[in-house]
Order: C-alpha cells, then structure tokens, then sequence
C-alpha cells in the first residue's frame, strides 16, 4: 500500500528515512543523490521492496561464514550510527580472524559523508602498516 502513496508524500517520507542515517546534518546535493534512485515509476515501489525483503537471516548467514575470511580486515564504523549500532560492527570484526574495529567518532551509517577525512586517515592509515595489503587485495 505504502508504493502507492502520491509521489510527493513518498519523497517526503525517503529524504526523512535516509537523512535519519547521518549524524551529522547532510547537504542538500548528497541527500538527493542518495533519494534520487528512490523515485520515479520505478525507485518508488523498489524502495519498498526492499524494505519489505529484508530478512535477518540474511545476516546470520554470512556472520557464519566471516570465520571464512583469509584477507586482513579492519572493520570501521561510525561511532553515532543509529541505523545498526556499533556493536554489530564489533561483532563482524570478532568473527573474523585477524580483524580489528574502529568506531569513527563523529559519523552515523553513513560514515563516507559524515567523517570522510577521519575515514580517508583511517584508511590509509591501515593501509600503510599492513605490510603485503595492497598486493593482496590486488589480486
């Protein structure tokens, strides 16, 4: 019922749900890139669709397969995301060997438009210490 209310009240309804995903206020460009796909003929019903298929289970089957992972994994996550809080995050990163978790203060669920420059540090941080990373994930 939800994919067949008027557009305008869909749109107002998906610009609130995805802004809701950053802690920090987004600029107005980003939150329309991130609706846009939304929208429309098509994006309208396929935004809830998705909501509608989604199954927990599909998370608890890749958590059983994360023990799996022969790749250096360092797990960053903003420290204020509201949509799946940090302790997933710490939970992914202990079921893989090796792993490390990095909350990244300052950032939401999305962490690449909250805090891209402590993103950015964080990676090549890691990067720059993890001797064989690059040739690794190259391959």
């Amino acid at each position: 019922m939800l994919a067949q209310v008027p557009p305008y009240i869909h749109e107002a309804l998906v610009r609130a749900y995805v802004g809701n995903a950053s802690f920090r206020q987004l600029r107005e460009a980003d939150l329309d890139a991130l609706v846009a796909p939304w929208l429309g003929e098509e994006g309208q019903p396929a935004f809830y669709r998705q909501i509608a298929a989604y199954d927990e289970q599909y998370l608890v089957e890749n958590e059983e397969r994360l023990g799996e992972v022969d790749l250096p994994v360092r797990v960053l996550w903003g420290a204020e995301d509201t949509w799946i809080p940090p302790s997933i995050g710490e939970r992914l990163a202990a079921g893989i060997r090796g792993a490390t978790f990095t909350p990244v203060a300052g950032a939401g669920h999305l962490i690449q438009l909250d805090a891209p420059v402590a993103l950015a540090t964080e990676l090549r941080s890691w990067l720059s210490v993890s001797p064989g990373l690059r040739e690794r994930v190259q391959r």
